[in-house]
Parts: C-alpha cells; structure tokens; sequence
C-alpha cells in the first residue's frame, strides 16, 4: 500500500494513463494519424509544422544555462550587491529544470527502446503499425512515447513552478506544441498522453526533492502572494 499522497497519485494517474493509452492504441490512433496525414497540405497543418520544433530540448537547456550564468553575475562576488543566498535559489532552480528534463528525457528514450513502435510514417508509407521491442527500430524511429511532448511539457512545467504568473501561458504552449506532434504525422495520440503523464511526474518529484529543505524553486512570487 502506498502511503505518500503524492506516490498514491501518480500511481493512480499512471495506471489510468496505461489503460488509456491502450484504449488509443486499440481504436483511436490510426484513424487520427490517417485523417492529419490526408489534411497534410492544408494550411493549418503548416502552422504546426512550423511551431513544433519549439520542443527541442537545445533550446530548454540553453535556457536553463542562461539562467545560471544571469545568476552568477547578477549575484556573484563582482556584483554591485552580491546577494548569495539569491544566487543559490535561482541556480537551484534552474538545476531543478535540467533535472526534471534530463531524466524524463533518458525514461522516454528506455521506453522507446523497450516498446519499439513505429512512427505514424511507416503507417503511411507501408501500411505498418508494429511494435519492435528492445532494438527491433531505433529510437529514432521509435514512436511511444513522444520525446518532443516529453520536452516541451517537462520544460514548461518546469518554468510555471519558476514563474507562477506566467503558468497559463506555459501551459498553452505545452498542450500547442504538443498538439503538433500528432497534426504533423511523428506521433500518435498515445504517445503524447503517456508522454505528458511523465513530465507531470518527473516534474513533480524532482520538485519534492528541490525543495525537502525549505527552499523555494520560485524565482518570481505571484502578485496575491507577495501581497499576503
């Protein structure tokens, strides 16, 4: 029995995403993948194909690297104001990033390599939906689960725990560009829902860790929190 509130929940929330996935799997995907891929020359699909390389984990950790270096000078030793206890939250914060993005990322590629589904492209090409497990495809090939939703929604969950006022638009931005994945024929519906389950949980629990010794991930404080 699971005692820890927040372990009982993502085991919940992690069995429901299996049986969902499998639902899709079954019955759903296909049709999806078919009916994006016959609209592939429409100008809506353009719009994805254009916004969905905004997952790409290069630019999330240029980020986070920016972030570290702004606080290094900003707060260093040769600042005007050198504020240390400053510098180490905001490097924190930017580490709890990384983290949460750097193992979600090795756990998709396991499971890529574990599951070896074919991208919607062979389905396209030869009609295929197969499942080559532990070396059958390359991860490259590999389709479940999505890496690029897995980027995206870990890096913007990450930053609305950074910058809670902005967290709607982090949102957005997540569920757009993952959107993509699916319109623009790499991915099924599937793999994005398991992939947005392990953001949501590697997020999560890194930051429980980040934060067990009282310090804050936050770097900018909502206005209703400030004012209380």
């Amino acid at each position: 029995m699971i005692s820890d509130p927040l372990h009982r929940a993502l085991a919940l929330w992690g069995v429901a995403t299996a049986i969902a996935a499998a639902t899709l799997m079954h019955w759903v995907d296909i049709p999806v993948a078919l009916f994006f891929y016959a609209h592939r020359e429409t100008a809506w699909v353009a719009f994805f194909a254009a916004i969905t390389d905004f997952a790409n984990g290069f630019i999330w950790y240029s980020l986070c690297l920016i972030g570290i270096a702004v606080a290094t000078v900003r707060h260093g030793p040769k600042a005007k104001r050198p504020n240390p206890v400053r510098k180490r939250q905001e490097i924190r914060a930017w580490l709890f990033m990384i983290a949460s993005m750097a193992s979600s990322g090795i756990f998709i590629n396991a499971m890529k390599f574990a599951f070896g589904r074919q991208r919607p492209k062979f389905l396209f090409d030869g009609g295929t939906n197969d499942f080559l497990p532990f070396g059958g495809v390359t991860i490259a090939d590999s389709s479940f689960p999505s890496g690029h939703t897995q980027s995206i929604w870990t890096a913007m969950l990450s930053l609305a725990f950074l910058f809670p006022p902005l967290r709607p638009l982090f949102l957005v931005i997540a569920t757009v560009v993952a959107m993509s994945r699916i319109v623009v024929g790499a991915h099924y519906l599937a793999d994005v829902v398991t992939s947005i389950f392990i953001a949501f949980a590697t997020v999560l629990l890194w930051r429980r860790w980040f934060t067990k010794d009282g310090l804050s991930v936050t770097l900018i404080e909502s206005r209703s929190v400030k004012a209380s």
